[in-house]
Formats: structure tokens, sequence, C-alpha cells
């Protein structure tokens, strides 16, 4: 069996699945929610929705859609990612329609409106995790046929400042956005629920020891994508490794 692959063959598998989208889930909407509720307080400070007008500086506009984009992005790959060895829930409830008759599994029967909400996640997820040719041709220059000058430099303009209106603009779509995830995270527990036949409890509690940031689960990850750890046992014997000094 490859290891880069995953294999539904027990109820408990579905478990282990299951158990990992939560905790990255959970992870990943209390960064977006408390990112969002920064910026709601930047742009109350600074009277944004009133006054949309008002400058701001570019750095600032830039920063926040880069620290917003990192969990959305989280979350777009763990509800919508199709891939066959894509870890995520559309890929939870495949299987589990699937397997739900022979291993005695109930799930949650979506409605016609909370599967497309699952549909447009997966269609954000393919489209946002690309570079699409499609931006090349909806340029100006390619548009109209404009020969570029190979002959000069390629210009790339470096903003100073920006309108606060771009501020409010990306703070209520990332908003929405949080709380579509937030009603898909809501099925999702419902799915545990029915699937281990006890309620999903989260419990998020604090760490006194410092945070090292331990690596090994995507280092051993990676080294399965690259074929230089192949089986089970090899796996065991870093842990061995790591544990035992």
């Amino acid at each position: 069996m490859s290891l880069k692959n995953y294999k539904f063959n027990t109820k408990e598998d579905f478990v282990y699945y299951i158990n990992h989208l939560i905790i990255g889930i959970s992870l990943s909407l209390d960064g977006l929610e408390e990112q969002c509720r920064e910026l709601g307080d930047f742009i109350e400070e600074r009277q944004l929705r009133k006054r949309p007008k008002r400058v701001v500086s570019y750095k600032t506009y830039a920063n926040y859609v880069y620290i917003l984009d990192g969990p959305v992005s989280d979350l777009l790959n763990l509800f919508g990612d199709d891939a066959e060895n894509g870890s995520s829930y559309r890929n939870y409830r495949k299987n589990v329609k699937k397997k739900s008759e022979d291993l005695n599994i109930d799930y949650v029967r979506f409605t016609q409106e909370q599967q497309e909400q699952l549909n447009k996640v997966t269609t954000a997820r393919n489209w946002g995790h690309h570079n699409a040719v499609s931006l090349i041709n909806a340029k100006k220059e390619k548009v109209y046929a404009e020969k570029l000058d190979a002959s000069t430099p390629i210009y790339i303009p470096k903003y100073r400042k920006c309108s606060g209106r771009l501020l409010v603009e990306i703070y209520d779509k990332h908003t929405e956005t949080l709380n579509s995830f937030k009603e898909l995270f809501q099925l999702l527990k419902e799915d545990y629920n029915k699937l281990t036949g006890y309620p999903c409890l989260i419990y998020e509690y604090e760490v006194d020891q410092k945070f090292d940031g331990d690596s090994i689960i995507p280092e051993i990850s990676a080294n399965i994508q690259t074929k230089n750890i192949n089986s089970i046992e090899e796996i065991q014997s870093i842990y061995k490794k790591r544990f035992n000094n």
C-alpha cells in the first residue's frame, strides 16, 4: 500500500481522518477570525466606512491581504481539495457515502443548498491555487495585441498609498467567507457525531511550555511524497529515534 494515499478500510480510518480535519479547520478558523477582528478594529479606529476616501498606506493594505489569505487558503484546502491524496471534507463526504453501508456508518444528508455551498468552496480552491492563463488573456496589452518591447526594463509599480475603501472591501469579503466556513464546519461536526455517536467537543487549552515548532509530521509527510519513506516500519523507526533520545 502506498502511504501517499489514504485507505478507508475501517470505521476507525474515518475517525482518524475527520479528527485531522477538525483540528486543522479549528485552528485556521481561529486565525482567520482573529485577523478579521484586528482589521475591523483598524477600520473602526480610522472611521474608514464613514470616510472611504481616506488614504492609508499601501503596505498596510498589502499586509492585511497576505495575512488574511493564509488561513483562507488553508481552509479552502481543508474543505474543498478534491485531489485523490488530499485530505478534505469533500473527500471525507465522497468516501463515507461509498463505505457507509459496508461499515455501518451514518452521515449528514445535505440539502441541495448545503451541497452547493461545499461545491463553491471546491471551485474557489481550484481557481485560487493555480496561476490561470486567463489572467494573461484578460490583460489590455494582450487583448489589443500590443507588442511588448523586450529591450526595455520590466516596470513593476510599488504603491505607497491606497484608498481606505479597499480595506473595508476585503474586511467585508473575508467576514462573509469566515461565516460560510463556520457553517460548513458545523456540518462537519454533525458528521463527527454521526460517525462516532458522540458530540464534537473541542477544548482549547493554554500550554505553559514554549512552542518549538516540532516539524516531525510534515517532515515525514514530505518524505512519503518523495518516496524516501515507503513503509509504516520506517515511520515507527523515526518516532523511536526521536523519543528515545
